[in-house]
């Protein structure tokens, strides 16, 4: 069974002044549907930006998942939009023989503040939650979608078809420790239910078609090992199609990642 980091692995391929191409195997056993959970083609263009852009850490992102990732080979190519002299910005995507699979635009930026008080939390802050420790991890067998066992979820409120507000929280976690980067962090927001889930009745297809995110602490601080917390609420519907806003959170309260996505619900 793959790990994240060897499911997101990237070969390069060739390299020029317009940019990098790489090639990537997406594995089997990390599948949601027909193609893989969106938190691995994230992952993967993330990465090939890391790859790329080694000096300026990934700031935010805005993706479109347009179609699945399917068990094969994909290529993912990165160009620069325009690399200024504090902050670049790039464009990524990942095609297979089926066509174009995802679409993105990523930021990489030099700090921009030393200011402490310009990092201080703005907002709501994290949610009131017990520690990790105190909450159960749950299995998750069919019909969970096959790449949930790479996971760990400790839920601890709102559970898929209960009923009631649109909106969850719990701790989450690669099962198997991956070293914290761009690319897993922002890969992990996408790992937890969707909070269109929780009033349903019966199972209905969804798929992230559009997620955007800002990540808001340095990967090499956190531990490998220990769990985020996610918050997720649905803010609205209309047209079978849902605005849900999701939020990772260390255990000393740190907002990790500030995401926003679009779902289309079957």
């Amino acid at each position: 069974m793959s790990t994240f980091a060897e499911a997101t692995s990237l070969t390069a391929v060739s390299a020029d002044g317009e940019g990098r191409t790489f090639s990537w195997e997406v594995p089997d056993g990390w599948q949601q549907g027909r193609g893989a959970y969106g938190g691995l083609p994230i992952g993967a263009m993330v990465s090939s930006v890391e790859q790329t852009d080694t000096d300026r850490p990934v700031r935010s992102v805005s993706l479109q998942l347009a179609g699945p990732a399917l068990v094969g080979s994909h290529t993912v190519r990165v160009r620069p939009i325009r690399v200024g002299s504090r902050m670049s910005t790039w464009a990524v995507s990942v095609e297979a023989d089926e066509g174009l699979v995802a679409t993105a635009a990523v930021i990489t930026g030099v700090a921009r503040s030393r200011d402490e008080d310009a990092d201080a939390p703005m907002g709501e802050g994290m949610p009131a939650a017990p520690p990790s420790d105190q909450v159960r991890v749950v299995d998750t067998p069919p019909p969970f979608p096959t790449f949930t066992q790479h996971l760990s979820f400790a839920p601890i409120s709102g559970l898929p078809l209960s009923g009631g507000t649109p909106e969850t929280t719990g701790w989450v976690r690669f099962r198997e420790p991956v070293r914290p980067t761009a690319a897993s962090l922002l890969a992990l927001a996408d790992g937890w239910y969707t909070a269109t889930l929780i009033p349903m009745r019966e199972l209905r297809p969804i798929a992230t078609v559009n997620f955007a995110a800002t990540l808001l602490v340095d990967p090499s601080t956190l531990d490998a090992e220990e769990p985020l917390l996610h918050h997720g609420l649905v803010t609205a519907t209309r047209d079978g199609f849902a605005s849900e806003q999701r939020r990772l959170w260390t255990a000393d309260g740190r907002l990790a990642v500030d995401n926003l996505q679009t779902m289309a619900i079957g």
